[in-house]
């Protein structure tokens, strides 16, 4: 794709949103502003695409959910590796 022009209406709160970037970033130009951001949004859909891709794969695989266990595992996975270790490596007193 050949270098792209725009022209573009901001209202109050996008363009207070465009000079606040401007000074985070150094102030940058309004075209660096723009690629930035354009490239920040881009990369954190393709992260999103390709998280979602990702969970589906896993979700196919059987993977997930595929083992016997407690249900109550993920919230008090401590309790149970605490009680795993004392019977494995007992305190000497």
């Amino acid at each position: 794709m050949n270098e792209l022009r725009i022209s573009a209406r901001l209202d109050e709160q996008t363009a207070n949103d465009l000079q606040f970037l401007r000074e985070m970033l150094g102030d940058k130009s309004i075209t660096e502003v723009l690629k930035y951001s354009l490239q920040q949004v881009a990369q954190d859909l393709r992260d999103r695409a390709e998280a979602k891709r990702q969970k589906q794969i896993w979700r196919d695989s059987g993977f997930i959910g595929a083992f016997d266990g407690p249900e109550d595992l993920s919230s008090n996975y401590k309790q149970y590796l605490a009680s795993m270790l004392d019977a494995k490596y007992p305190s000497e007193k």
